[in-house]
Parts: structure tokens; sequence; C-alpha cells
């Protein structure tokens, strides 16, 4: 077939399934409600510590590991503001954070007992 006869087809095919589009019958709907995918560990551990220091601006995230202690899910992790040094928390579950500089107890014992390697 030659090139532009080629294109003149494509072009009809085209604009024919464009036509068949338009039809009522072959519009399918959009779904009411689209389900969003569930929020990862992570992600909510780090939501958490961003709410524990009042949305901060310029807060960076790394070395998150995920555990499961106890039915539970702990997320271990590192946090840094902006010009501050890397701080360690620990995130219980989807409501319990722990965050070093201001965890009442030994966090470094407390690292030990929940994280690995961290």
């Amino acid at each position: 077939m030659r090139p532009d006869l080629a294109l003149i087809a494509l072009a009809a095919l085209s604009a024919a399934g464009c036509a068949q589009a338009r039809e009522p019958g072959n519009q399918v709907a959009a779904p009411a409600n689209v389900a969003q995918a569930p929020a990862s560990p992570a992600d909510n551990a780090q939501r958490l510590v961003a709410q524990r220091l009042g949305g901060v601006q310029n807060l960076s995230f790394g070395e998150a590991q995920i555990f499961m202690s106890n039915g539970a899910t702990v997320v271990c992790g590192r946090y840094q503001q902006a010009g501050q040094a890397p701080q360690r928390y620990v995130a219980v579950g989807d409501e319990d954070v722990f965050i070093e500089g201001e965890f009442v107890g030994d966090m470094n014992q407390a690292v030990a007992e929940a994280c690995r390697n961290i």
C-alpha cells in the first residue's frame, strides 16, 4: 500500500473509532468512588513524624525499615530538618511515634529493642 493511502486509511479508522466512542451505547461510565491504595506503613510513619513536629517544612526521610512485632507494625527510620543533624524515629501502628530529641527514655535502647541496623 502506498504511504499516502496508508495515512488516509489510518485517518478513516481513527475517525470511525472516535464516532463509535461518542455513541451513548459505547460509553463506559466512570466509577463513582475510585478506591485509593492504602498508604504504606512508611508513609504513615512519615505523616506521624511531620505531625509531631508541627508540619515543619523541608523535612526529609530515609532509611525506613518496617517490622511486625506482636501484631503491630513498627517503622524505624531517620528524618532530617534543613540545617540540622539527622534524627531517628520509631512509629508503632498508625498512631504512636517516638522521635529522637523528644523521647523521654533512652532512644538508643528503644531503637535497639524495636529496630535493626538503625
